[in-house]
């Protein structure tokens, strides 16, 4: 935001009140951690090395650090003397001080700085607008935190806001609106600000009866068909997954092998501890963060698993330094999973120590030689791809050509053309994307990489963000979503978001969607299957809600300043024709900052729930994240397959899968998959949950294993509507 200096104002000389002091505590709620277990040198080594960045890292460099910033701001008003910096200086306080969560002094300052500046509704030139907007937001703000955080409940914060989500405590909402009306009055152009009034009359039930008729957004917006009967609900708090934190990444995975799927996840800010929540018999989930080794391992805005070493279990790598500039050199961390519910960082031990900002990164076996590799995307640092040696590894970039220094902001592995061997997309903020092919090299054996990007049509958009490879279209080529974030309309989302509901042109980044054209090509067909709406999306995740067996996708969306309380959006895909939003149909429009999704059937039930990390950049933008319970009945059948490579990598991350069966009608139909975790933002199960619609039985399941020989294996006999385990090997090739 940008600051005005005032050549004609006395000096101030306002009192503080008291400001939070920086938590000793790891964990994001507030709690001090004590490990229950002795942890390995490798986590301890890992631990020091956070701590030491932790402890002299310097608030001017990591927005993240609110109160410190806020302390800094209050130090120089000591000794500013002069009245047009010290004007500055308290508004940029007031800013520092609602980031860290210290809204009500926020609040009393901003007032005083207007009150002595004479700033009235009638005293409105066009320089103090940014006056009245910051304390418009900060009121919003004070009502979601009294409501929405502090009486929390499963309707919180998801528009159209109705029943529970409703505020009890109106005082925040009511005054925000009056100073939406004042900005308004002044400037009826200003759709940010709209949008925002719509939305605090909405959190008050008074949507959209009580809305002026010159500012609604007319309410058919909310009014989506659901032809599926998709019924999602948040349960995270019933299920003990609601953790509080800022934007982080999650892995759900079956981390013990005992058939129930478990959750890791983490919270961005540099201290803020890595959760670990094993799940119970019972369906609930118990935090066992103090006795899994981890105490200490704090930070990463991303996570990511695979089995490196091929014991059996998922190991996790934990993602830091995104967003921060030059100054962030983070290490990221390899966390060996010890098949007990214990970790153990095994970073520097194994070759992957890199201080470096990152917060992508993708595991794929490049050369099918059964351990699983890794490649791990930088922002304006070179990337980096680890061969994987038996569980060691090295990094050889620049011997496979993969030089690359751009401000990556996603990168996932996919076969584009089908030869069995994984191929690399890399998403870009503020220059081209990328699609490296993936070929035979010089000698045998080996491989090496060719950029693609131009030829096969795949760079824009020049500002994105989250991205996935998946077959939308059944047709056995893989295909390309890539999200736009234009972060030059930071300030501006809420607008984008009006105006995209308003059917008026978008002014940001769109996302788009490629179509496999299987010659290395693809065209954009964003346009054509509707999904060319603004979004802003960050974490996000693609799997099938109602087991039609076509996927469907879930943007989580946001940006850093608190006037982007934007709906996070549910795309259902209408049998590989186009796509529909059913977001407001579905009650999944959460309005908090959407990061990591997964998508996977945490109940066991047979369909995929959703779960996603939500929160925003700054300290006090924390929230709980969010469980959407599955509940459809949609008479479609499905079955999970649990893969584990022998030749292979041992997580059969690249494997592909074709399930063929047949419908009523005598036809045959084919459903396509590929193991993955999914997209760049969100590390979802391993297993491959498969919708199969109203099919009658499964015809055959043909698996081509990532190993040297590309074996294909037909499996028969399986029935629908269960659960089985495939092993390489056990079936006919």
């Amino acid at each position: 935001m940008k600051y005005f200096f005032f050549s004609l104002f006395i000096f101030l000389n306002f009192s503080f009140a008291a400001t939070a002091q920086m938590k000793s505590c790891c964990e994001p709620d507030g709690i001090k951690l004590v490990s229950s277990v002795p942890q390995s040198k490798g986590t301890l080594k890992m631990i020091k090395i956070l701590d030491s960045i932790n402890k002299n890292a310097n608030p001017e460099d990591f927005y993240v650090m609110n109160t410190q910033r806020a302390e800094l701001f209050k130090k120089k008003l000591l000794t500013e003397k002069d009245p047009n910096q010290r004007v500055n200086l308290y508004y940029q306080y007031c800013i520092e001080s609602l980031n860290a969560g210290n809204t009500e002094e926020a609040i009393n300052v901003l007032k005083q700085v207007m009150s002595t500046m004479g700033i009235t509704g009638q005293n409105f030139p066009p320089q103090y607008k940014q006056f009245f907007d910051h304390l418009a937001i900060s009121y919003m703000r004070k009502g979601e935190l009294e409501n929405c955080a502090a009486n929390h409940n499963s309707q919180s914060c998801i528009i159209p806001i109705q029943g529970d989500g409703i505020h009890k405590l109106p005082y925040g909402s009511q005054v925000a609106i009056e100073l939406y009306k004042i900005i308004l009055s002044k400037y009826p152009d200003d759709l940010q600000s709209r949008y925002l009034l719509n939305i605090a009359y909405m959190t008050l039930g008074k949507y959209p009866a009580e809305v002026p008729k010159e500012w609604l957004i007319e309410s058919g917006v909310f009014t989506q068909n659901n032809s599926s009967n998709i019924v999602l609900k948040d349960i995270a708090g019933k299920k003990g997954v609601d953790m509080n934190g800022i934007s982080g990444g999650c892995v759900v995975e079956d981390l013990d092998n005992d058939g129930l799927l478990d959750i890791m996840a983490s919270s961005y800010g540099l201290s803020d501890q890595i959760r670990y929540m094993h799940q119970m018999k019972d369906g609930t989930f118990k935090n066992e963060t103090v006795s899994s080794g981890l105490v200490g391992i704090t930070g990463g805005l991303n996570l990511v698993h695979a089995d490196y070493n091929n014991d059996g279990f998922a190991d996790i790598v934990v993602l830091r330094g995104g967003w921060w500039g030059k100054n962030a050199k983070f290490p990221f961390s390899l966390l060996k999973n010890n098949g007990n519910n214990t970790f153990e960082d095994v970073t520097v031990e194994l070759g992957l120590y890199s201080p470096a900002p990152t917060q992508t990164a993708s595991w794929g076996d490049f050369n099918n030689d059964g351990w699983i590799d890794l490649f791990v995307a930088h922002e304006n640092y070179p990337s980096q791809l680890f061969i994987n040696n038996k569980g060691k590894f090295k990094d050889v970039s620049a011997k496979y050509g993969l030089n690359i220094t751009t401000f990556a902001k996603g990168c996932v592995w996919g076969d584009i053309n089908n030869d069995g061997f994984p191929d690399l997309y890399l998403s870009a903020l503020g220059a081209p994307n990328k699609l490296w092919l993936n070929k035979p090299g010089n000698i045998a054996g080996e491989r090496k990489f060719e950029d693609i990007s131009k030829a096969a049509g795949v760079e824009e958009p020049i500002y994105s963000f989250p991205t996935w490879f998946f077959d939308f279209d059944n047709d056995g080529w893989q295909d390309i979503f890539v999200s736009g974030y234009d972060t030059k309309r930071f300030s501006l989302v809420a607008e984008d978001a009006a105006r995209d509901m308003m059917g008026m042109p978008a002014m940001g980044e769109l996302p788009r969607l490629y179509h496999n054209n299987g010659n290395n090509t693809f065209t954009d067909v964003s346009n054509q299957y509707g999904v060319d709406h603004i979004n802003y999306a960050m974490g996000c995740n693609f799997g099938d809600v109602d087991n039609d067996g076509w996927p469907d996708y879930y943007l989580g969306t946001g940006a850093p300043e608190y006037t982007t309380i934007v709906p996070n959006k549910l795309y259902r895909n209408v049998v590989g024709k186009k796509f529909e939003d059913i977001t407001y149909a579905t009650n999944t429009g959460h309005i908090q900052k959407g990061h990591a999704v997964a998508f996977a059937d945490i109940d066991n039930d047979g369909d995929q729930d959703i779960y996603t990390v939500v929160g925003g950049a700054v300290e006090g933008d924390r929230f709980r994240n969010v469980l959407f319970e599955n509940s459809a009945v949609t008479g479609n059948h499905w079955v999970k397959l649990k893969l584990e490579g022998v030749g292979s990598n041992r997580s059969a991350i690249g494997a592909k899968v074709s399930i063929k069966v047949k419908l009523a009608d005598g036809s045959l139909q084919t459903f396509y998959h590929i193991v993955s975790t999914g997209s760049s933002f969100g590390s979802q199960s391993l297993i491959v949950d498969a919708g199969l619609g109203k099919a009658i039985s499964i015809e055959a399941i043909e698996i081509q294993w990532p190993n040297t020989n590309q074996t294909k294996e037909i499996i028969t006999g399986v029935a629908m509507d269960t659960v089985i385990e495939i092993k390489e090997g056990m079936g006919k090739q």
